[in-house]
């Protein structure tokens, strides 16, 4: 039971959607603010819930990240990147294949620390597995390759890399190439 309910921490697909939430959430919340959306937030989400009252939280991470991608299209660029907000096809299509309750303690967890951005910060601390915080410098930084996505560990280096931008107090938009060569980085 334990080995089944760890490798489901460990699916890349949920994984994506933790750390969408998390970084949109923090993103939100931090001073300035990384995008000008509060959906992320408990007011927000009350409010998409009586609009979509069994897919509230997905509704909240779609539109934040709406801002959110377009933050990272800006810093990134678009052709031959992919990001956490812009992640290949196959990936956003299991993402969206996902049910709605399918990580139920996670989001009664991540709505309980909402307006902490402390508590916040320990859920993304605890993403990012061995890694903790990153020496990276904020900014754009290319962090991988896109096949690299589709493994935890890509998910664990985008989770440190962020919260050492939101411990630096520095927008940070970590990229994966398209292709092994060539692009940016």
């Amino acid at each position: 039971m334990k080995e089944a309910h760890e490798k489901e921490d460990r699916y890349p697909p949920l994984l994506a959607l933790r750390l969408r939430a998390l970084v949109l959430a923090i993103g939100e919340s931090v001073t300035p603010a990384w995008w000008k959306t509060e959906f992320m937030s408990e007011t927000g989400l009350r409010f998409l819930e009586r609009l979509y009252p069994r897919t509230a939280f997905r509704a909240a991470v779609h539109a934040a990240g709406a801002a959110a991608c377009g933050a990272h299209d800006h810093a990134v660029g678009r052709i031959g990147v992919y990001h956490l907000f812009r992640l290949p096809e196959s990936l956003e299509v299991e993402i969206n294949r996902l049910p709605p309750g399918a990580d139920a303690s996670f989001v009664s967890a991540f709505r309980a620390s909402l307006g902490s951005t402390e508590k916040l910060m320990e859920m993304l601390a605890s993403l990012s597995g061995r890694l903790k915080e990153t020496g990276e410098s904020a900014g754009a930084k290319r962090i991988g390759n896109a096949e690299d996505l589709m493994t935890p560990d890509a998910f664990e280096r985008t989770a440190a890399f962020y919260l050492h931008a939101f411990v630096q107090g520095k927008p940070g938009f970590p990229y994966f190439a398209a292709e092994q060569s060539g692009g940016r980085g």
